[in-house]
């Protein structure tokens, strides 16, 4: 499979590009195998000036020096004799695996100041350990760029559907042959998930389920590594509770029945590490009033629809969108659904946020700030919509006396224009990436 463009490529480009002087150092976050060292090598390879790229899970004696500087200049110095660095001359300096050092991460507070011509880039999927405990986190000079795996425009154009790739981007309702190739498209999406080599294998012809189930092994590799090998039962139970409760609450007696005290402070210290190398999201759910919200358990998500039906389907077979079974059977789509929107919202919010009207009542999928205002997203995952679907969403803005809100579903772009001038817009799963844009 030839290289994919990817969207956060604008965002790279602009980085570099900026006649600033003393950039902020560009961290560049995301889960192990999402592409990141790819897509940052494809741009940086874009630009005439001097580069040099460091990897340092595969430079180890690299690191191993660097781990013995004590102070910047001696890192500096380590630079200019290594890879013939020049802070004078404009260039691009890419460390990836930057976490695998012990002592890069107290150095970054000075690259801003002191490179006024280098344009830093610092890739890694757990740079939470960049900056360890006794590291203060350099507020003011770093900027954060998250890589998530292919979004469904990313995954058409790397299955060369270029034609259906176009017509997402034109933001409006299609004619109902495209709907239906394009849902076609989206049910192997959620079934293959967005992991570039998943996806390579996976219009290869290849099994592609293997290929996902190493990219796993992978994961349980570092999880070994990081938490021991007694906590990587508990580490793959939050996965699967993720998994078969997307869209419900996460209850730790979901991944340990009748944990105990001390189980209950592991669960949640693996849950806070798995949010910060994003393999998690985690959407808190806020109440009509600040002291209800603190009554309400946070819902989780995994940052991969394919992740997710890996552990959610190993005993039961997978539902597609256009199965005609009935309601009891397709429920479970609905947790798939509020998967894939929670990955599309995330990739531009770094928070999400869910709305309880009341511990048994209703309740409203996601929050986000768009502008000055606050839209309500609801996810449905019926092929056609009712009125009946939007009492919750128009309760909610009647509430609050807003006038927009979001559906996300199977059906085709739609506004329903409603008492009081309030509008209530349907957007396509498959257009979900967009929702900026069609908001716009």
């Amino acid at each position: 499979m030839n290289y994919i463009t990817r969207n956060i490529e604008t965002q790279l480009h602009r980085f570099i590009n900026s006649p600033d002087k003393h950039k902020n150092v560009l961290l560049v976050e995301g889960a192990r195998q999402v592409g990141k060292s790819t897509v940052v090598e494809h741009v940086i390879n874009q630009f005439p000036i001097k580069k040099i790229i460091i990897n340092l899970e595969k430079d180890r004696l690299f690191r191993l020096k660097l781990d013995k500087c004590r102070q910047f200049s001696e890192f500096e110095d380590l630079l200019q004799i290594t890879f013939d660095f020049n802070p004078a001359v404009k260039s691009i300096l890419f460390i990836d695996e930057s976490q695998e050092s012990m002592v890069l991460g107290q150095f970054v507070r000075f690259m801003k100041e002191s490179w006024p011509d280098t344009a830093t880039i610092l890739t890694g999927s757990t740079l939470s350990r960049l900056f360890r405990k006794e590291v203060r986190y350099p507020v003011g000079r770093v900027k954060r760029l998250v890589v998530s795996p292919f979004s469904f425009c990313e995954f058409l154009m790397a299955g060369k559907k270029n034609l259906l790739s176009e017509k997402l981007k034109t933001f409006s309702r299609v004619s109902d042959t495209i709907h239906h190739e394009l849902l076609l498209m989206l049910d192997k999406y959620l079934t293959v998930g967005g992991l570039p080599a998943v996806v390579k294998d996976y219009f290869s012809g290849k099994d592609f389920r293997q290929s996902r189930s190493l990219v796993i092994a992978d994961y349980e590799h570092d999880f070994i590594r990081l938490f021991g090998e007694d906590d990587l039962g508990i580490v793959k139970a939050c996965f699967t509770s993720v998994a078969n409760y997307a869209g419900s609450p996460s209850k730790n007696s979901s991944v340990v029945p009748s944990p105990t005290t001390p189980v209950h402070h592991k669960i949640n210290s693996i849950f806070t590490r798995l949010e910060q190398w994003k393999l998690i999201f985690r959407s808190d759910q806020h109440g009509i009033s600040p002291e209800k919200s603190h009554r309400y358990l946070p819902k989780r998500y995994l940052f991969d629809t394919g992740i997710l039906r890996h552990y959610r389907e190993a005993a039961i077979p997978s539902i597609g969108l256009l199965d005609p079974a009935g309601s009891e059977i397709r429920k479970p789509l609905g947790g798939i659904i509020e998967n894939q929107a929670a990955i599309e919202l995330a990739r531009r919010n770094s928070d999400l946020h869910g709305w309880k009207k009341s511990p048994s009542g209703m309740e409203i999928d996601f929050l986000f700030q768009h502008m000055d205002l606050v839209i309500p997203v609801e996810c449905k995952a019926a092929k056609q919509i009712k009125k009946t679907h939007l009492k919750g969403i128009l309760s909610y803005l009647k509430m609050y006396g807003q006038k927009k809100g979001v559906v996300i579903s199977l059906a085709p772009h739609g506004i329903f224009d409603m008492d009081g001038g309030i509008k209530i817009i349907n957007i396509p799963l498959y257009s979900a990436e967009n929702i900026w844009d069609i908001l716009q």
